[in-house]
């Protein structure tokens, strides 16, 4: 599988600002050529941010998504929470709505597995079976632990991340389900491939809007029913 985030030689001016931006250090500037070190990089997506010239380079899995559905195969959503805020749509409901116009089976929101997530941590907490508890919701801050503070990952907490946690309960129920996380952040795209078993590919909210747009679909704000 290819790297989830390159670069764009082509559109890089060397204007260095990535490097700045990067709070790792995991790009070098190389035979006149800003270089991401895959091997360290955090996916933090600092850089992606920082580039005024469109230079980084996020993979794209459209197309695995798109030839599952074209499959035949049961293709199930699980949403991370800030689609909320990222489209307009009032709620879960009509978010399904759409994705099931782009073939999607049924769609779940990832905070579902969120409280299952919370329950572990207070039961952790409750039985005490560790002084210090960092969270690993989070696979960039996982990443950066793993990668730049070795001693401290026994203190990672030993449990599911929400995405994760999600797709369990989703095959649960559905066990041949194609599962695909549609959120934010492109480091879940590593986190998958870290965590095997659980989420079959992950979509960034930039994708999906791409695939809405490519289709032709428009969403439309939703009427808002104010009382009198």
């Amino acid at each position: 599988m290819t790297d989830v985030l390159s670069l764009k030689k082509a559109n890089c001016k060397n204007c260095h600002k990535c490097i700045r931006a990067c709070p790792v250090k995991s790009i070098r500037f190389a035979d006149n050529q800003a270089k991401i070190i895959n091997e360290e990089c955090i996916l933090c997506g600092r850089c992606v941010v920082a580039c005024p010239q469109n230079a980084k380079k996020v993979r794209n899995d459209l197309t695995e998504v798109i030839g599952a559905i074209g499959s035949g195969r049961r293709v199930i959503a699980t949403l991370a929470p800030s689609f909320i805020s990222e489209f307009p749509v009032s709620g879960i409901e009509k978010m399904e709505d759409y994705l099931k116009e782009l073939g999607f089976f049924v769609a779940y929101e990832t905070a579902e597995g969120a409280y299952v997530v919370k329950r572990e941590y207070e039961q952790m907490i409750r039985e005490k079976r560790q002084d210090v508890v960092i969270s690993s919701c989070c696979n960039t801050v996982v990443t950066l632990i793993q990668k730049y503070y070795p001693a401290a990952i026994p203190y990672i907490a030993p449990v599911l991340s929400p995405m994760m946690a999600s797709a369990r309960l989703i095959r649960q129920e559905y066990p041949d389900a194609y599962v695909v996380f549609i959120g934010p952040c492109i480091s879940k795209k590593k986190e998958i491939e870290k965590v095997p078993g659980y989420v079959d590919c992950v979509l960034t909210f930039d994708e999906l809007e791409k695939w809405f747009e490519k289709r032709g679909m428009v969403l439309e704000p939703e009427a808002v029913n104010e009382k009198e």
